[in-house]
């Protein structure tokens, strides 16, 4: 059922405030966690629904508000006569002003931290604390006098470690499949994505969508085209809903607004925490997010629950997949619901069928980077279906590139036995004498980069065609690659 079924048609005067009020109570009561009691969710949706009704004191609102808490108990299961007695209470509390939960109706809660209250201030600000310290300045003459570090990318240019990014895509466009595969990228070790270089190490695929059978026919098509096994993928920790299917990670406060986790979050936040991901995705948005997209600080204290896992020890960058809004599709920008699920983030990618109908019906993708604080937007990559997933358009099929990576590595072989027989040794450690750069600027490269090269590096290091030798250089001792089959 649609938000807007929840009010009969002859009551169409309601306020859309109070019907995205009353929609959100009722996604909570639907989506309820089996160790919630029923009875206080719908308690608190009357205790908040009730004050509405008081202060708006419109008898077409009294009677949308009725009527959908009454739809909201039969949902639930409660006896209609409990429910009936959770109602008078509502009632009577709201009529009289009483407190609700310990604090007055017409009053937020005392805030135990700046994070509380979000985006919201007190209503008035004319009387201060003396107990209460002034807020603490700084001045940029307090900074260190050199350049402040270089941003931290997971995905060079795109996608930001140690914050929260966005992947929007209508559904079927292939956000989860181009997940997938920067995933398993970066837990593999490999040099790019999409031909975009990435960071390597431990990653979180949080998949409150897809199905784990469903995740892993995706990665063994993957693997067959780029040539790795699921032993190749032990850095990729899977979460997966149980069988009662709950995966709601976030519910808000029915009187600030403000997301809470829920006990399934801080448990994933804890696994997240002892695996020390360098990326963590989470696909998706709507599955674990109970709240009201169009809400401003539903929105923005979400987000900001994934910034504090982000922030962690291990500085992962978090990867939110997201549908876009209906007048997201309809402008092009991709956005989802509310502004705020783009500017909350700090980067934003939008994964979407081409405009050309000719070429959509090739399975053409555009993956543009939506918004970026930290370089200009736009910058599309063209992708297209093939070999059971998204790769670069024109890009070599899985035969083909057998081929291809086969030559490379054998001319790598023989720029390494050159620079070896002139004495030139070279490393695998990013520096003067890296391998893949020297051999790149090298005749006889066969056109091939040094993104190429360092691919091919690392398949000959895992076949051992290829180790490190100490070897002695001007009275030091250096690591050196050199042939594998050499005594």
């Amino acid at each position: 059922m649609s938000d807007a079924a929840v009010l009969d048609d002859h009551l169409a005067e309601v306020p859309a405030a109070v019907v995205d009020e009353i929609a959100m109570w009722r996604r909570i009561i639907v989506n309820a966690n089996p160790e919630n009691d029923i009875h206080d969710l719908l308690r608190n949706a009357a205790d908040a629904l009730f004050t509405v009704r008081r202060k708006s004191g419109n008898p077409i609102v009294a009677q949308a508000i009725v009527d959908a808490l009454d739809d909201m108990a039969v949902i639930a299961e409660i006896d209609d006569g409990d429910a009936q007695l959770i109602f008078a209470e509502a009632d009577a509390n709201a009529t009289l002003g009483k407190p609700m939960n310990g604090h007055a109706v017409d009053e937020p809660p005392p805030a135990t931290g700046p994070e509380d209250y979000g985006t919201a201030v007190p209503a008035t600000i004319d009387e201060r604390p003396l107990s209460l310290a002034p807020a603490v300045l700084t001045t940029p003459a307090q900074w260190p006098q050199e350049a402040p570090p270089p941003v931290d990318w997971l995905v060079a240019g795109r996608i930001p470690r140690g914050d929260v990014t966005t992947l929007h895509g209508d559904g079927g466009a292939g956000k989860t499949d181009i997940a997938l595969r920067l995933a398993a990228n970066v837990a593999r070790g490999a040099v790019d994505w999409f031909g975009q270089e990435i960071a390597n190490g431990p990653v979180v695929l949080v998949s409150a969508e897809e199905p784990e059978r469903e995740v892993r026919r995706r990665i063994w098509q993957h693997g067959l085209r780029d040539g790795y096994t699921f032993d190749d993928l032990a850095e990729l920790r899977q979460w997966f809903p149980d069988k009662t299917g709950d995966a709601v990670l976030a519910t808000p406060d029915h009187r600030t607004g403000i997301m809470r986790p829920t006990r399934l979050m801080h448990s994933i936040a804890a696994a997240i925490e002892n695996a020390a991901p360098v990326l963590v995705v989470v696909d998706n948005v709507a599955a674990v997010f109970a709240g009201n997209q169009n809400d401003r600080v539903m929105v923005r204290s979400f987000v900001n629950l994934w910034r504090t896992i982000a922030h962690g020890p291990s500085k992962p960058a978090v990867l939110l997949l997201d549908h876009p809004s209906l007048s997201g599709l309809t402008s092009g920008t991709g956005r989802g619901g509310n502004m705020d699920w783009r500017n909350a983030v700090r980067s934003a990618l939008y994964l979407r069928t081409a405009e050309d109908k000719a070429e959509a019906n090739r399975g053409i993708r555009l993956l543009e980077t939506a918004k970026s604080n930290y370089g200009p937007p736009g910058n599309p990559l063209r992708l297209q279906w093939a070999d059971g997933g998204l790769q670069l358009e024109h890009a070599p099929t899985s035969l083909h590139r057998l081929a291809k990576d086969a030559e490379c590595d054998a001319t790598f072989l023989r720029l390494l036995d050159e620079r070896s027989a002139q004495g030139r040794p070279v490393s695998d450690k990013s520096g003067k004498n890296y391998a893949p750069a020297i051999f790149a600027g090298m005749e006889g490269n066969n056109g091939y980069t040094r993104q190429a090269f360092a691919s091919g590096m690392e398949r000959l290091f895992k076949s051992r065609a290829i180790l490190l030798r100490v070897m002695r250089s001007d009275g030091k001792e250096r690591q050196c690659i050199d042939r594998g089959d050499q005594s």
